[in-house]
């Protein structure tokens, strides 16, 4: 009972980290929106902290993690304390060597662009604030390592809570900017830039005299490929891959977003950040709690158990995912227009992250998908075969992104990135349902179906509800969004009730 408390209140911790970062980028994205909207400034930042960030992901947060985790235990445990702390200290070098190289030829060559004066305003902008954030990656990467030691000796306070810093950092700099109404959007910018950078290093830092505390010292000379890194580095490699895949998706769908408009990575950018939030806490949670429940199943050989788990968490997602996409869905615009429409952010940028918004809240279905279906194949092993589907959907992404862009009118082109990005997704979806069928386990098709049919039924009453109540001028905006969305879930849970789908049953039960 001990170990089981020990574990639900870690898991509580770490929930209410992630909780706490999501509220707080949302906060960010508010802020954002304030201070750019939808400008060709604000756009040509998120294009150059997309560059970072796509680094970021390759090396650090989960992949590094992933593969750090286990082998700094193990060497701990066969070889001691001082060996554990050797790898670590020669993974750290490795790290600002790799990236620091990575940094100074990315600065170097956006500096000599900005010399030669031959660019575009949009390139200049974007060229600007990626020249200052490129280093961001090496913190970043440095505090995913120390996080991952502190994991390991089960101190998960601080490292659940160290990505909030970023947030709180940029939060703080969007507010002082505010201040500044002499200035222009291209000096806040900057500013905001440099704020990032700090950021990244101050999640590294805050986290390094909690890891001397537990007895780690500089003594030893560092070799940056000794050979726990290299082991550390091989097991990386399928994940950052994976990671890479959906990376290079998002760069390309923000290049092409600022190619048919000024505005297109801005409006992109926050109708995201609205779907990442219920994605966040409820399809990746739940992926985070099947790779462990699924390996076990699979060393166990325990088929049938895996088949109903499979079933379960799908039918139990798809409980909240299908009404949550099609509240965003019909309830875009009073979204939208409450969250972030304030300073910069009018009625224009209003309209066209709307647009944008209502063709990625489908996406909500399909991406909850991928996170209860990819886990199975890690389970058994295979990290290959997920990331061979992933750049057959980032393959029609491209595709179906230009196709899109042909097709649509002007002030919709953007929207068509979502629509590639959600079709692509239908595609890699289909085809890991196809896989686990054939290789793993059998599907539930006809129950999760008729679960999921009852659900769009059960979203009928809700929808006409939510939009009857919007149209209404009585009260304020924010009153009357509120209003609309607690009488849509009141409405939608009545009417599973009435269905009788079990997933409400098994909801009260757990």
């Amino acid at each position: 009972m001990r170990t089981e408390f020990r574990i639900f209140r870690s898991a509580g911790l770490v929930s209410l980290g992630t909780l706490t970062s999501r509220l707080l980028g949302l906060v960010r994205e508010i802020l954002m929106a304030g201070t750019f909207g939808t400008s060709q400034v604000g756009s040509a930042f998120f294009i150059a902290f997309t560059l970072p960030n796509l680094l970021r992901r390759l090396f650090g947060e989960g992949a590094l993690s992933a593969a750090f985790i286990p082998a700094y235990i193990k060497t701990r445990e066969e070889n001691g304390l001082n060996a554990a702390w050797s790898l670590t200290r020669n993974l750290c070098s490795f790290l600002v060597l790799v990236l620091g190289l990575l940094s100074i030829l990315g600065m170097g060559t956006a500096g000599l662009m900005l010399q030669m004066g031959h660019v575009g305003e949009k390139t200049f902008l974007v060229l600007l604030a990626g020249r200052i954030m490129l280093p961001y990656m090496i913190g970043i990467c440095l505090a995913a390592v120390m996080m991952g030691v502190l994991n390991s000796h089960r101190k998960f306070a601080l490292p659940a809570f160290a990505p909030a810093l970023l947030n709180v950092i940029w939060i703080l700099a969007l507010l002082g900017v505010q201040m500044k109404p002499d200035w222009s959007l291209e000096e806040k910018m900057v500013a905001v830039c440099w704020a990032i950078l700090f950021a990244g290093a101050g999640q590294f830092l805050i986290q390094v005299p909690a890891v001397r505390t537990l007895g780690m010292k500089r003594e030893r000379p560092v070799t940056p490929l000794g050979p726990g890194v290299k082991q550390v580095l091989l097991r990386m490699g399928p994940a950052a891959l994976g990671a890479a895949v959906t990376q290079v998706n998002v760069v390309i769908d923000r290049l092409l977003a600022f190619w048919v408009a000024d505005y297109g990575p801005a409006a992109l950018s926050y109708s995201e950040r609205l779907i990442y939030l219920p994605l966040g806490l409820f399809a990746t949670a739940l992926g985070s709690i099947l790779l462990p429940e699924f390996s076990g199943l699979v060393q166990g050989g325990r088929k049938q158990e895996m088949t109903d788990t499979l079933d379960r968490s799908i039918r139990g997602l798809m409980w909240v995912m299908i009404p949550a996409a099609v509240g965003l869905g019909i309830l875009t615009v009073p979204i939208v227009h409450t969250v972030f429409e304030r300073g910069e952010f009018g009625s224009d940028s209003t309209l066209m992250t709307s647009r944008a918004l209502m063709c990625y809240a489908p996406g909500l279905v399909v991406f909850s998908a991928t996170k209860v279906l990819i886990p199975l194949f890690y389970a058994h092993g295979d990290t290959r075969t997920p990331v061979k589907i992933g750049m057959i959907a980032v393959s029609a992404n491209l595709g179906l992104n230009l196709l899109f862009i042909f097709l649509l009118p002007d002030g919709w082109k953007h929207a068509g990135l979502a629509l590639g990005t959600i079709a692509s997704s239908c595609l890699q979806v289909g085809i890991l349902l196809f896989l686990v069928q054939k290789r793993y386990v059998p599907l539930q098709g006809k129950r999760i179906l008729k679960s999921v049919l009852r659900h769009a039924l059960a979203c009928v009453p809700m929808a006409y509800a939510a939009r009857a109540l919007i149209t209404l001028e009585v009260f304020p905006m924010p009153i009357t969004l509120g209003a609309a969305v607690g009488t849509a879930v009141v409405l939608y849970a009545a009417a599973t009730w009435i269905l009788r789908c079990p997933e409400l049953r098994e909801f009260r039960r757990h």
